[in-house]
Formats: structure tokens, sequence, C-alpha cells
């Protein structure tokens, strides 16, 4: 069975997702700076998860593994 994607639209919004345990793909959909991609791939990447693009925006997707701290 296909794993549905949630859809968040500001940084905040992502993390919260990742972090809720509920949902293991989350599509970007707002115009990512490179900040916010770096500090996404710094804090969920080193743990495993992967980013994708598709299209103009980018899908976090994660797999069992630990949650990375809190900031």
């Amino acid at each position: 069975m296909k794993q549905q994607q949630t859809t968040a639209s500001n940084y905040p919004e992502a993390c919260d997702l990742l972090r809720s345990g509920r949902v293991k793909h989350v599509l970007l959909d707002w115009n990512v700076g490179s900040d916010e991609f770096f500090r996404l791939a710094s804090d969920w990447c080193a743990a495993g998860a992967k980013i994708k693009k598709r299209g103009e925006r980018f899908i976090i997707s994660l797999k069992g593994f630990p949650i990375p701290r809190q900031h």
C-alpha cells in the first residue's frame, strides 16, 4: 500500500509533521530558500531521510529512524 503524502506550507509546519510520526512523506509546498533547504538537510538527512525534487517542489521521505533533536 502506497503511503499518502502530506503538504507543508512552511518550514515549521514541515518539521512538526515530520516529528509527529504520523506521516512518512511531506511535500514542501512553498518556495524553499537555500537556508531552509540546508537546515532541512542537516536536521533530517543526517538521520536517514531523503529529499527528492518533484517538479518545482521537494518531498522529504522518512524511513524508520529516531526523530532528530528539537530546536
